[in-house]
């Protein structure tokens, strides 16, 4: 039995002298195939002598923020560290993993993991994890009819090789998301992923091969990633709340809608019906606003006016000052770890979450709905008849101004025969 503080996690050095000596014994249960490795050799392990993978992308925005408080990463032989990381893992599918024991139980180990000859587990973390559940309670889940002795084993393939950081990763980013089912994880942390990969060395290429379920093996697809992920540390910087990955759940579709506006003005592609000449520090206005309301849980469709209320400098102008005038802060995250010492940085961000809303969210909810009433309006208003009056006013007004001059610009001229155009393709539509 694998229990934390006593005889797991065990150092990689006896881990990997048992994992050598389970090799050298010959007792081979049967074969898989691992990726770049060809065929090989599947062995029962002890579960004490193996280790969880601190890198496993499951978790990365729940570990990456325990190591912003810890100042360090997390280690497969620290026993505290063992300890947050089974959370980890209990908590990503804790709907499921009754019915996952009672698989394991019933059937046994259907699908073999694969390991490091230290011990980390590079496929099968979740299963080890409630293999450990099973062994360290079997009078729980044991009955007349079930023996849970071979549970106290793990089954998998033994790497010869030694990884550093680097293989485990490239490993590990493969079978969860290049050979299991995407669904089964949360959104967020494939960017995290893709940004400690980058890091570590790996090309966009390399990442999209590594996440290939998921890419295609389309760097650009990565390229994406990264760019999103500088968005979430803009935001987390933004909130004061830097390194606390778990206050991005539940938020990728508006930092994708917040990607996909910002690009779209920056490069010019949405600036043709703008009436002003915005710049970078009325681009990064923008992002403000978008942090807002994403940090209270605006719902993604929402954000739709903000690149249309940008178009228009009055509009935008408003909407941005009343956000800035009327939005109150809270106390520093440093403050509510003084105040509250015994909840997590996950619990911490929740709790600062839920003051600035409670705080914001009426009268940011106020603001928006103006705007959005005054966008309603203009629609209901802009029937054919109301619009082909308009313009019909428009022209006329142009017609007399002309009466003033005597020489017209050329690019006068060029539209007024588009206007021309467009009014002919219209009268043959209605004749």
């Amino acid at each position: 039995m694998a229990e934390i503080g006593k005889d797991f996690p065990q150092t990689r050095e006896a881990r990997r002298a048992k994992l050598q000596e389970i090799k050298d014994s010959g007792k081979i249960i049967s074969t898989v195939k691992v990726p770049g490795r060809g065929v090989q050799n599947v062995y029962r392990i002890p579960l004490q002598y193996l280790s969880y993978n601190p890198y496993n992308t499951r978790f990365l925005a729940q570990a990456r923020t325990l190591e912003k408080k810890l100042g360090r990463q997390l280690r497969d032989d620290d026993p505290e560290d063992v300890k947050k990381i089974e959370e980890f893992i209990w908590e990503e599918k804790e709907a499921k993993n009754n019915s996952t024991i009672d698989s394991l139980i019933k059937e046994g180990q259907l699908i073999p993991g694969v390991v490091t000859i230290e011990g980390v587990i590079l496929s099968g973390n979740r299963r080890f994890r409630l293999l450990n559940e099973i062994s360290r309670n079997k009078s729980k889940y044991e009955s007349n009819r079930t023996n849970l002795d071979g549970l106290d084993y793990f089954e998998a393939a033994i790497l010869d090789e030694e990884l550093d950081q680097k293989g485990i990763i490239r490993y590990e980013s493969f079978y969860q998301y290049g050979a299991e089912d995407k669904a089964d994880y949360d959104p967020i942390q494939k960017y995290i992923a893709a940004d400690t990969q980058k890091k570590l060395g790996f090309t966009t290429k390399e990442i999209a091969d590594n996440f290939s379920n998921l890419t295609g093996g389309n760097p650009k697809e990565v390229e994406k990633w990264l760019e999103v992920y500088g968005l979430m540390e803009e935001y987390l910087d933004y909130v004061g709340e830097e390194g606390i990955f778990t206050a991005l759940e539940g938020k990728e579709e508006a930092f994708l809608r917040l990607r996909l506006d910002y690009n779209s003005l920056k490069n010019g592609r949405g600036s043709s019906a703008a009436t002003w000449a915005y710049d970078e520090n009325d681009l990064a206005d923008l992002k403000c606003r978008f942090f807002d309301y994403i940090r209270k849980d605006q719902p993604t469709h929402d954000f739709r006016i903000f690149k249309k209320a940008f178009r228009d400098e009055k509009d935008w102008h408003s909407f941005n000052n009343s956000v800035e005038q009327q939005l109150e802060s809270v106390d520093s995250f440093q403050d509510y770890r003084d105040d509250f010492e015994d909840l997590t940085e996950s619990e911490l961000s929740k709790r600062r979450n839920r003051d600035y809303k409670d705080k914001n969210a009426a009268v940011l909810n106020d603001i928006y709905g103006a705007l959005n009433a005054k966008y309603v309006n203009q629609e209901l208003q802009e029937t054919p008849l109301n619009i082909s009056n308009q313009i019909l006013q428009k022209v006329k007004k142009l017609s007399d101004e002309l009466e003033h001059h005597e020489e017209y610009p050329e690019e006068l001229v060029d539209n007024v025969r588009q206007i021309q155009q467009e009014i002919g393709r219209i009268k043959q539509r209605i004749d």
